[in-house]
């Protein structure tokens, strides 16, 4: 995070930010109002059905672009045939596993959008914590703008390859391996109507995505700027111990510190309730995705398909993302213990000793980003990249 406050472009979007809550509620609105719009969904309003025309045009979509994968890749006549075939079938998969997060545990996920918000609204008045809301929320649009540009790249790329190709070769190119065996693509116009199916496709996976990572990406940093705000609090805590001990001190002390707890108490809530809505789905991106780069290299190298190159970019970076994520979280778990160590409470009241004593045993238990069986961090993503490595050398092994 302090690399990206160097930054210029930093600095020039924390100026321009005036209320922080106001522009994190200005982009889940964005976000959301792009999902009801294309997709059929809502993330923020519970009583919105998803029995919707758009909904249902999406399980339908999601549903065919499946079953053509897997068809077009069981027809392929070699390894190469099918790895360009089932290229993209880990991004089908994802997307299923996005249902979970904001179909299934849609409550929940409204829950941890809208108490971010509150935390944003209750300490946005606060001199002394407002500037770290507001350097949240500056990361928060940074990553926004990024993800609109990596996954517009890989839009303009994926829908214009086949195009592209046909004219260089003067022969009819689909972008994509996957296709219906029961449709003649030789002829004009079946060959229109799955090129355009393929392009309907890419966009839905390409909003969906880009509105799911931009929202994992606001939920884990205003969960460090929570850890940021506590270790504010004990820092001055720290300043009152130095204080004269006087009947209006101590109670200073003592409401500090039962603030600090319940700020701490409400991080870990926070926490435990975003691994319960993305547990699942980080599963299943991290396996889908590791086996959907490994195809993809393999695509690239025998079929010389090079859109591989900027989507296998996209699906590394959502690993590197929430393996980053989920390291930087821990380091400020780490940060908090440290902060309560560094407390002068032997200067502090009994009461709020004890208290302190409560909040060193309760911050060492630390919340890390889990994917069910394990946790999301940069050793995870060294583990991954060895898992695609293994996997290629396996299908290159085979074709040879």
């Amino acid at each position: 995070m302090d690399v990206l406050k160097r930054l210029k472009l930093f600095q020039k979007i924390r100026a321009e930010i005036g209320d922080p809550q106001m522009v994190y509620d200005g982009i889940t609105m964005q976000l959301n109002t792009a999902g009801r719009k294309y997709l059929g969904m809502d993330v923020l309003f519970v009583e919105f059905s998803f029995v919707n025309p758009r909904y249902i045009l999406l399980l339908i979509i999601m549903s065919s672009f499946l079953y053509a994968d897997v068809e077009a890749a069981a027809l392929a006549e070699d390894i190469g045939g099918f790895s360009y075939n089932i290229a993209v079938l880990g991004f089908g998969l994802q997307g299923f596993a996005k249902f979970d997060a904001y179909v299934y545990h849609k409550k929940s996920m409204s829950e941890l959008l809208w108490s971010a918000s509150r935390f944003l609204g209750e300490n946005k008045g606060n001199d002394r914590l407002n500037p770290l809301l507001v350097d949240n929320v500056s990361v928060i649009v940074m990553i926004k703008r990024f993800y609109f540009k990596l996954y517009g790249l890989v839009f303009v790329t994926v829908s214009t390859f086949g195009m592209i190709t046909s004219l260089i070769n003067r022969e009819r190119s689909l972008s994509f391996g996957f296709q219906f065996s029961f449709i003649d693509t030789s002829q004009l116009v079946a060959f229109t109507f799955t090129y355009c199916y393929q392009v309907i496709c890419s966009m839905m996976v390409v909003i969906s995505s880009c509105c799911n990572d931009i929202l994992i990406g606001a939920v884990y940093v205003n969960a460090m700027t929570m850890y940021d705000c506590i270790m504010s609090d004990l820092r001055e805590l720290s300043k009152m111990s130095e204080m004269e001990q006087t009947p209006v001190n101590k109670r200073m002390a003592e409401d500090r510190m039962k603030s600090i707890i319940q700020q701490h108490q409400q991080l870990m809530q926070f926490l435990d309730r975003a691994n319960e809505v993305y547990s699942s789905y980080f599963l299943m991106s991290l396996a889908s995705m590791t086996g959907t780069i490994a195809v993809l290299l393999t695509a690239l190298v025998f079929v010389r398909w090079y859109p591989a190159i900027v989507i296998c970019f996209a699906a590394s970076f959502q690993i590197f993302s929430l393996s980053l994520l989920g390291t930087l979280l821990l380091i400020k778990g780490e940060e908090l213990v440290e902060q309560v160590y560094d407390i002068n409470w032997y200067n502090l009241d009994l009461k709020v000793q004890k208290s302190v004593k409560l909040l060193l045993l309760m911050s060492q238990h630390y919340k890390e980003i889990s994917f069910r069986f394990g946790v999301m961090n940069m050793e995870t993503y060294v583990k991954s990249n060895k898992m695609i490595y293994s996997f290629f050398t396996m299908l290159v092994t085979t074709k040879e």
